[in-house]
């Protein structure tokens, strides 16, 4: 019986060739490999741009994304966007594909390992629609028109990556992990414009959730800030990864719902082992770390959660990037993030 995996592979890496990259996911990710983000060797990849690459209508322009109203050919090719969403072939799909720096090597090793899952990181539908505006600087969310462009963007990026891992290994579970940096601007948007409801965010998470189910894969949601995980729990996500080095006790306000996403299956992603500057890195210890783990999932614990499903279904991982570190204290956090994920209790 295979393991389910206990460390989350995540975060951009510090190499500059993918044979190095490669050698790091062979060594700690072996059962669970990830398309790594490489901006030490492609500077202009970014999860954004990959899940946004070829999408109609789409200019990229440092953090925001302009959508051109009046783009050439735009109306038929989000007609063709469109067919792609509802039916979902590999030749529709290809269309709408992406490219990234480290794909060529992620392929090979699915083929060779063929893992019982994988992590795939995309940008979320929150977060896109939050950084998509119009070429007057306009934000877009609140038009059904653009949401439906979101959600048909993320949408066909997931649905064609699971169909490509799934033609080299039919066996191997995709975990589409949606990065949601700007969930925590919520709030501040309802209050803006109230035509955007709790209802509405749900609804688009919700509805790329439901395409990535369809296609025979598990959906992840990340945020490093303080949120609402309720969202993405209503939502239907499978796995919410968030700040537990930061931000430790912010699912602790919610342990009714969040002892009902374990007791459904869900899953817990910890990023507990920190990584925002080399002098932090530096001092990490192991056992300084599991027993900050522990003290941090006992906190809920302690606010209602199940203790056997709490630690059964968690993970950990590093605290985000790791690229702007050297790579002695890269390499050491992620090892480190590894040995915490094999000392984590089985509860029975």
């Amino acid at each position: 019986m295979i393991k389910p995996f206990r460390c989350l592979p995540t975060g951009d890496l510090p190499y500059t060739t993918d044979k190095a990259a490669t050698k790091m996911m062979v060594k700690l990710f072996e059962n669970i490999p990830f398309l790594a983000n490489l901006p030490n060797a492609s500077p202009d990849e970014t999860i954004i741009k990959r899940t946004l690459m070829n999408v109609p209508g789409v200019r990229i322009k440092e953090r925001k994304i302009v959508f051109i109203n009046d783009e050439v050919n735009l109306k038929p090719r989000l007609l063709q966007m469109d067919t792609a969403f509802n039916n979902p072939d590999m030749e529709n799909l290809e269309t709408f594909a992406f490219n990234t720096f480290f794909l060529p090597k992620y392929y090979q090793i699915i083929e060779r390992i063929k893992p019982a899952e994988t992590v795939i990181n995309l940008t979320g539908p929150f977060t896109v629609s939050q950084r998509m505006v119009n070429k007057e600087g306009t934000q877009l969310l609140a038009d059904k028109f653009y949401r439906k462009i979101v959600i048909q963007a993320v949408s066909t990026k997931a649905m064609w990556i699971i169909a490509k891992i799934k033609s080299i290994s039919p066996e191997t579970k995709p975990l589409i992990l949606l990065e949601e940096p700007l969930l925590y601007k919520v709030g501040d948007v309802k209050r803006e414009n109230e035509d955007v409801t709790r209802d509405v965010i749900i609804n688009m998470m919700s509805k790329v959730i439901s395409k990535i189910h369809d296609f025979g894969a598990k959906a992840g949601v990340q945020c490093f800030e303080k949120c609402d995980w309720k969202l993405p729990i209503e939502a239907g996500v499978d796995l919410i990864s968030f700040d537990a080095y930061t931000n430790p006790n912010n699912l602790n306000i919610i342990p009714e719902q969040v002892n009902e996403f374990l007791v459904n299956g869900g899953r817990i992603n910890w990023a507990i082992v920190p990584v925002r500057n080399e002098t932090i890195v530096k001092n990490l210890t192991i056992d300084n770390l599991y027993d900050r783990f522990i003290k941090t999932i006992e906190g809920l614990i302690i606010a209602g959660t199940s203790e056997r499903l709490t630690y059964n279904r968690s993970t950990v991982s590093i605290q985000g990037d790791v690229n702007h570190l050297p790579l002695i204290f890269a390499e050491k956090a992620l090892i480190l993030a590894n040995q915490l994920a094999k000392r984590i209790p089985i509860k029975s």
